[in-house]
């Protein structure tokens, strides 16, 4: 049995059997290595009881873009005596026009292959990945399965902080971005003014974001379909990014993606 495990900085979480997920919120500083020594124990743990009710040897597959989280999860599995596989970028089976592949976040990268493997390449036509945690991605694959690169934009719980460390008077406001209903666009005190403008800014450079790419994707492929776009992420069907238009929404697509990958990778 192989278990997938996605380190983010924003959550971790690890893919159970039957379907059940683990998420454990990532540490507020995400290099705190005590911090993600808890998480990787809490991981490992939960993987352990699980394989108990499942045959066969057990091993863990793991993308992460944390190293503190990838030293403590390789620390917490070796003590467990469980196998580990960290995945790369030359584990995913997609072309890189990129200048610099090596610095493609593994996530954005998975994301990217399964949008392209299940709603792009089954009808001819690109897509467009956007990931949605501590930052807002998006990532772009044309028909032909090159991956061309993207853009990456802060989150509302980046905003929000950014907003309160920069300015004298205003306060870190506690945005629920992962909520399925978004308030009114005017806000009468300042915490929902905060909210207000940070949600709906969100929504706006994401719109902007995919309708560019998606253009711009057209334009060096004259005749191509409009690419099909997929959101990941918790907050891939929350109340503010809705009325993004979407192919699919799905907030553990990259831990399927982990488990999808069709060959063993590197420990």
């Amino acid at each position: 049995m192989r278990y997938a495990v996605d380190l983010g900085n924003s959550a971790a979480k690890a893919a159970l059997l039957r379907g059940a997920v683990v998420r454990l919120s990532a540490p507020a500083d995400p290099r705190d290595p005590a911090a993600w020594r808890r998480i990787a124990g809490e991981l490992i743990a939960a993987i352990q009881a699980d394989a108990q009710s499942g045959d066969g040897p057990t091993s863990v597959r793991v993308a992460s873009v944390v190293p503190a989280g990838s030293d403590a999860l390789r620390a917490a599995a070796h003590r467990a005596e469980l196998p580990v596989e960290f995945i790369s970028a030359d584990d995913v089976p997609l072309e890189l026009a990129l200048t610099a592949p090596a610095q493609i976040g593994i996530d954005r990268l998975l994301a990217a292959w399964l949008a392209y493997t299940e709603h792009g390449a089954p009808k001819g036509r690109g897509s467009i990945a956007v990931t949605l945690g501590t930052a807002l991605t998006v990532t772009c694959v044309d028909r032909e399965g090159r991956l061309l690169g993207g853009a990456i934009a802060p989150s509302p719980l980046l905003a929000s902080r950014a907003l309160a460390t920069g300015a004298a008077s205003l306060p870190l406001v506690a945005l629920y971005d992962e909520n399925p209903e978004l308030d009114g666009p005017i806000g009468a005190s300042t915490q929902e003014a905060l909210s207000a403008g940070i949600l709906r800014g969100a929504r706006g450079a994401l719109t902007a974001l995919i309708a560019e790419s998606s253009a711009e994707m057209i334009r060096r492929d004259p005749g191509a379909p409009i690419p099909a776009v997929v959101l990941s992420g918790g907050a891939a069907r929350a109340g503010w990014c809705a009325s993004i238009d979407a192919d699919h929404r799905e907030a553990d697509l990259v831990l399927r993606a982990i488990s999808a990958l069709p060959s063993t990778v590197r420990a």
